[in-house]
């Protein structure tokens, strides 16, 4: 067994690293014809803007990479007979797919595990070199909601996790009842703590006699507890989330009451839509002919790109349609897998 296993896979990520590799440098190099006028005058950010593109363009090419090589790879061995002398040796159909499509599964899950990381944000950081001509946008003139905080910020530092002219207003049962204002404030072991401020607090009843407004200033005040810096950093330049992020957002955008929408796009975007490909990998090859002998391999390759790219391009526009609102996001991106997943898994019982 452990021969058929390194003979398959051997043959499967040959072609897999060739194909992605290919598409890979293809992508960066029609961008940079695209793009080279906009380009900063810098060798270091010019070449980071490379790095940033061939990381942002795995999403798109991973999945129909793969797809390609499993095509590729039946084909290769069709035509050498080695197709047939696997079933002559005993192996079965499904054991004959199995090492390609535990190497898609692996691909993937690898891919996913990237995207916990700062490779999510390579295409803001790409998409900064090529409109600001630096790696981290400041974003600005952001106004938000947290538990019964209203917050007003200035100016986003997102590589120091520091913000500046920061406002908090602090209400209870929708009055005001005090309002900080500091010159900066950065997170810090899960709070925010504020730099060179005032607290003002207003009384609770507005009576002659009663006390009125009380100020202080402060130097250091802790608050805003669980308020990720990431978080913020998406609203304000309306940048993607890694997985992390967008898990830590999607809890507390649901206690805020704000709307999911977009933060549940890039989740399932992530998580979800990669694993169309080792699914259809298993629905082409059990379509796919045994012997060249009555069929045109050149015309059934044909085919099954085509299949490839339809499928592929439906998703993609499932996904668009989910993301303007015209369809629920779960039918645009999830349903369609778990469809591809059970018909894939209804082909492997069928030929057991």
């Amino acid at each position: 067994m452990w021969i058929f296993f390194r003979f398959i896979s051997g043959i499967y990520l040959k072609n897999f690293f060739i194909i992605f590799l290919s598409l890979l440098c293809f992508f960066v190099c029609i961008d940079l014809l695209l793009n080279f006028k906009d380009l900063p005058k810098s060798a270091n950010l010019d070449l980071l803007y490379v790095v940033f593109l061939a990381c942002s363009a795995v999403f798109y090419l991973l999945p129909i990479s793969l797809i390609f090589a499993l095509i590729l790879s039946l084909i290769n061995m069709i035509r050498s007979n080695e197709f047939v002398s696997f079933y002559a040796l005993g192996l079965s159909k499904n054991l004959v797919i199995l090492f390609p499509f535990l190497w898609a599964l692996f691909f993937c899950f690898v891919f996913i595990g990237l995207n916990f990381t700062s490779f999510a944000y390579a295409n803001d950081y790409k998409r900064n070199i090529i409109k600001n001509g630096v790696l981290i946008k400041q974003g600005g003139g952001v106004f938000l909601k947290f538990n019964d905080d209203l917050i007003y910020i200035d100016k986003v530092k997102s590589a120091q996790n520091e913000v500046e002219d920061i406002k908090i207003f602090n209400t209870k049962d929708l009055n005001l009842t005090s309002f900080v204002v500091a010159k900066k404030a950065i997170f810090n072991d899960d709070f925010w703590i504020l730099k060179e401020g005032s607290l003002t607090l207003l009384p609770n009843e507005y009576n002659v006699s009663a006390k009125g407004l009380q100020s202080k200033e402060f130097k250091d005040l802790k608050t805003l507890e669980g308020f990720k810096p990431k978080i913020i950093e998406s609203v304000a330049n309306n940048s993607d989330y890694s997985i992390k992020d967008a898990l830590e957002g999607l809890f507390l955008f649901k206690e805020q009451g704000i709307s999911l929408h977009s933060i549940k796009i890039s989740l399932y975007k992530l998580v979800f839509t990669p694993f169309f490909a080792p699914f259809l990998m298993l629905i082409i090859y059990y379509f796919f002919p045994i012997t060249a002998r009555f069929f045109n391999l050149a015309f059934v390759s044909f085919i099954f790109f085509l299949v490839s790219f339809g499928v592929w391009g439906l998703l993609f526009l499932l996904t668009r349609l989910s993301e303007n609102g015209v369809i629920l996001t779960e039918f645009g991106i999830i349903l369609p897998i778990v469809l591809l997943a059970l018909f894939a898994l209804f082909m492997y019982y069928k030929n057991r």
